[in-house]
């Protein structure tokens, strides 16, 4: 039979107990109606939502451009409302961040990536893509210091284009449809956030959408109160007539600043090839399940209740090909199964069987299993369970493969037991129809299922519908069957059951309370523990401000102590003539046109020696752009210098033949300055101007 890779792999089923026991501390405190770590999904669109009415309130005050940027910014934040908007902002972008990877890596360490769940593990990935991407625009639109290292960082990617734009003379100008489009883009890539969300969900029969209510209300709190106790004060403004040897890096979002730096192109291989290893493992890890699930066609009545009940729209209803009393008949997508088998928990006429386990047999085993604790002493129970407990270790007993039935001897408060254990994928499999005879003929003292709480299902809904299939069912809920929610790595649960049913204690739930609650839980009917509350909201404060404090801090550069940059964009003379005019044609050119600028041609590599105090620091050629290399030759230098006074020279060669001195004067360069030249076409030489933000 085939054995699901999910009781295979128990390195990872170690780091998902690990996660559990967590969990469960949390379930205590607050019930697991209201734990965030079942609602990261929902939280994570809840934060979307914050963030949209924040980023609404602050665009109509913002105005873009280098010039603008940084003074509008500053007057939203010297109101009391503005700083308060404009922090939540803030901390809501790190916390969709931090709520997005804890999703990913719950998914990951429940093996709810693979097989047909690979399209909402592919998308969740580039969803955080892109919220990464919108987060570092946002930073770059406040033009202070943490701006300028962003700045300073993409001059270095996109080169001398992107350093005279912003380094250059008439910056408020020339950057403003920058700025602009940063802006639509920081806008517009926000609503693709939402079109990718409706494809990560596109598999799902009934997503979810909203987080519970008081567990919305709770986040909100918490943002409220950290924006107060931490508010999101501006930094300095960006200066580039000053070398930036420190700034505030958010490392959610601007790790890369600090890291690129440091490890240069290593630490850009390294993040694309863990990139590309996330995106590819639904095909390294591949799922391996019972299923798919298959119809017994014969047996199908059509009546739609598995179609309707699949998580994942695996099931539809088919016109029959043949002539019988239905019209329709069930057919399973098999690459949509995931093996859960919630479509057997609600037929009547047993037409579903998982591909590796058909029905009758499981059936048949458990029957066999039953016999064979009857033959033991003491009473005989039945408990359901699914492959997350047995996995995590909240059995006693080993790990069977699924679905199974076997028979294990219990020892409850000193007496021994005989429990039949029901092995599911998940206990939303588990057909009333197939408890019932047990029950009736009293072939067992009692039913008891463990399933994982509602919220945390690893299919989804398996609780619920298992609620659903019970609550018609008062002549089986009348008899002792308990049911508990625990989650999974909580061996007491299991013995909390095992009592109930041997009638050792009640403490466990009836099926019929039981039931209820799952369903009012699902219905958002269920009200948070005030006290739980209020404990839960003060530690989450005190968290993600430690949190914050760590995550958002003044990070320091490895500058030199001063400097000079050197700007350029210069075309060389014409190397090679594309083709000769004729003698007519020549003298109808007008006076000082050649017919080397009428037909052009590949132009000569412009060289550049930089000397500082009579020693020459550098010397460089820089090739022209373009297909035939016609075009402009491009040229950013930044180099270190001490404090004081220097005697620069800058001599240029752009005819291949003849040096040409085109700066040569005294510069007074002062601690933590740079100075920028650049090369004036009109006059022909390098000039000095002043780089923008500094001081008049």
């Amino acid at each position: 039979m085939r054995i699901p890779t999910y009781l295979q792999r128990r390195w990872m089923r170690w780091m998902e107990g690990s996660w559990a026991r967590l969990e469960a501390l949390l379930n205590r405190v607050l019930t697991p109606a209201f734990n965030p770590f079942y609602h990261l999904g929902t939280l994570a669109l809840f934060l979307l939502m914050v963030l949209a009415v924040t980023g609404i309130y602050l665009t109509v005050f913002y105005r873009p451009g280098a010039a603008r940027a940084y003074e509008t910014t500053l007057g939203i934040s010297q109101t009391a409302l503005g700083l308060w908007m404009r922090t939540i902002h803030r901390y809501a972008a790190d916390g969709l961040l931090l709520v997005v990877v804890l999703h990913a890596l719950k998914m990951f360490l429940s093996e709810r990536f693979a097989a047909a769940r690979w399209v909402a593990w592919l998308t969740g990935w580039l969803l955080t893509l892109l919220i990464w991407a919108i987060g570092v625009m946002g930073y770059w639109l406040l033009w202070d210091q943490t701006a300028q290292w962003i700045t300073e960082f993409l001059v270095q990617v996109l080169g001398p284009s992107m350093a005279l734009t912003f380094l250059g003379p008439d910056v408020a100008s020339k950057s403003f449809a920058f700025f602009v489009i940063v802006l639509f883009l920081h806008i517009f890539l926000s609503v693709l956030i939402v079109l990718g969300f409706l494809l990560h969900i596109l598999r799902l029969s009934r997503p979810r959408w909203l987080a519970p209510r008081w567990l919305m209300v709770q986040a909100g709190l918490v943002l409220s109160l950290l924006a107060v106790m931490a508010p999101a004060y501006l930094e300095p403004k960006a200066d580039f007539s000053r070398i930036l040897h420190r700034a505030t890096v958010d490392w959610f979002y601007l790790a890369f600043l600090p890291l690129s730096e440091r490890w240069g192109a290593a630490f850009w291989w390294g993040t694309a090839g863990a990139l590309a290893v996330l995106l590819v493992l639904p095909w390294l890890l591949p799922d391996r399940h019972p299923g798919p699930a298959r119809i017994v066609e014969h047996l199908c009545t059509g009546c739609g209740l598995g179609a309707l009940k699949c998580p994942y729209q695996a099931i539809e209803l088919v016109p029959r090909g043949e002539e019988s009393a239905f019209k329709f008949m069930a057919s399973i997508r098999p690459n949509l199964c995931v093996g859960c088998g919630l479509c057997l928990g609600t037929c009547a006429v047993i037409s579903i069987d998982l591909d590796a386990r058909p029905t009758q047999d499981f059936l048949q085993e458990i029957r066999q299993a039953v016999a064979q604790a009857k033959q033991q002493r003491g009473p005989v129970v039945m408990a359901v369970t699914c492959q997350r407990h047995l996995a995590l270790g909240s059995l006693p007993v080993p790990t069977p493969t699924l679905p199974a039935s076997t028979a294990h001897r219990v020892t409850v408060n000193g007496t021994e037991a005989s429990v039949v254990l029901v092995a599911l994928p998940c206990v939303g499999m588990l057909n009333p129809e197939w408890i019932r005879p047990f029950l009736q003929e009293g072939e067992v003292q009692g039913v008891g299922v463990l399933s994982c709480p509602t919220q945390d299902c690893g299919f989804r809904e398996g609780p619920f519908w298992l609620a659903q299939n019970l609550k018609y069912r008062r002549n089986l809920l009348s008899r002792p069957f308990f049911w508990v929610e625990a989650a999974p790595g909580e061996r007491r649960s299991f013995f909390r059951l095992v009592r109930a049913l041997t009638g050792a204690s009640r403490e466990a739930p009836s099926a019929a309370d039981q039931v209820a609650h799952v369903l009012e839980t699902r219905e958002g009917k269920r009200f948070p523990r005030a006290l739980g509350t209020l404990v839960a909201s003060f530690a989450a404060v005190l968290l993600l401000l430690g949190v914050s404090r760590a995550a958002i801090q003044p990070v320091a550069r490895a500058a030199p102590p001063a400097g000079i940059r050197i700007l350029m964009a210069h075309t060389g003379q014409i190397k090679a003539v594309g083709g000769d005019l004729s003698a007519e044609l020549q003298t109808k050119l007008p006076p000082g046109v050649t017919a080397s600028q009428v037909l052009g041609g590949e132009r000569y590599p412009v060289h550049l020696r930089v000397e500082v105090d009579g020693q020459v620091v550098l010397e460089r050629m820089y090739e022209p752009s373009g297909f035939r290399r016609e075009g402009l030759a491009y040229a950013f230098e930044n180099l270190a210098l001490k404090p004081g006074v220097h005697q620069i020279r800058l001599s240029l060669m752009d005819d291949g033949r003849t040096w040409r001195v085109v700066f040569n004067d005294q510069v007074d360069v002062t601690p933590g300055s740079v100075l920028t030249l650049i090369f004036d076409d009109e006059q022909g030489r390098f000039v000095l101007v002043p780089a923008f933000g500094s001081s008049p």
